[in-house]
């Protein structure tokens, strides 16, 4: 496993509810995870975009490197994607219950 993956188990450990959470600190808790999330997509894109750059202004003759660290940019982002589409689907299925 990589980091993003160990990072993201870890992460999650840390959200799962007791029952002495409150839901003010699970909400806190989520919205970290979340933070950190975008935070990992952003350092990604970042080393994707600097080794591609390095590479084009000829500073970096390792072009499996380069595509390695886009692809997992690319992973990152995909997956980024699917948890948002996820977590807005949930909120839509709630905001659709009858109370």
């Amino acid at each position: 496993m990589d980091k993003i993956s160990i990072g993201a188990l870890q992460s999650l450990n840390s959200i799962t509810p007791t029952s002495k959470t409150t839901p003010f600190e699970a909400q806190e808790s989520f919205k970290n995870y979340l933070q950190g999330a975008i935070e990992n997509l952003n350092e990604t894109q970042t080393q994707s975009n600097h080794a591609t750059q390095a590479l084009m202004n000829g500073n970096m003759d390792d072009l499996h490197q380069v595509m390695i660290t886009a692809e997992k940019a690319s992973v990152t982002l995909q997956t980024t994607l699917e948890i948002r589409n996820k977590v807005v689907e949930a909120y839509q299925e709630i905001m659709r219950m009858q109370v």
